[in-house]
């Protein structure tokens, strides 16, 4: 997959900090980007499953729930833990298989766009007003190059 940059202003390597954000269906993905990514000097987070989700499967959830008031309080401090990473970030990393884009990861990508933040993508989004907030749709390995490459 090539290269496809909007704009000409760049993150620089020496910003460390990325913020992985994607459905718990790409958890496995999203753990290798992680390692790809770090092992190439760049600080990362990624989402960590809730204690009700399986920890096999993220993308699903145990069979023994508590109340939906409990899940909708759990709900609420991940997007808000995410908000901060997304703030604590230089930019956003959008795992994205099939260029699948979730609820939650949208309301992510909503966030980091109002906060100023570079977004990238791993591949394209269909939804043209959700990739119009799309800096470039890269891999990994050229995103660690093309941070290695520019200045902001």
């Amino acid at each position: 997959m090539g290269i496809f940059v909007k704009s000409a202003g760049m993150v620089s390597l020496v910003m460390k900090k990325v913020c992985l954000i994607g459905s718990f269906r790409f958890y496995r993905e999203m753990l290798e980007v992680k390692e790809i990514l770090e092992s190439s000097g760049l600080k990362c987070f990624a989402p960590v499953p809730s204690k009700w989700r399986d920890p096999n499967d993220p993308s699903k959830f145990l069979a023994n729930l508590p109340p939906e008031e409990e899940l909708i309080k759990d709900a609420y401090q991940a997007v808000l833990t995410c908000f901060k990473k997304i703030d604590d970030c230089d930019l956003i990393y959008i795992i994205n298989k099939g260029g699948y884009v979730g609820k939650n990861t949208l309301i992510d990508i909503g966030y980091a766009f109002a906060r100023n933040k570079p977004i990238y993508a791993l591949e394209p989004i269909d939804d043209l007003a959700v990739m119009s907030l799309v800096k470039a749709v890269i891999s990994p390995i050229q995103l660690v190059e093309l941070l290695s490459h520019t200045d902001k």
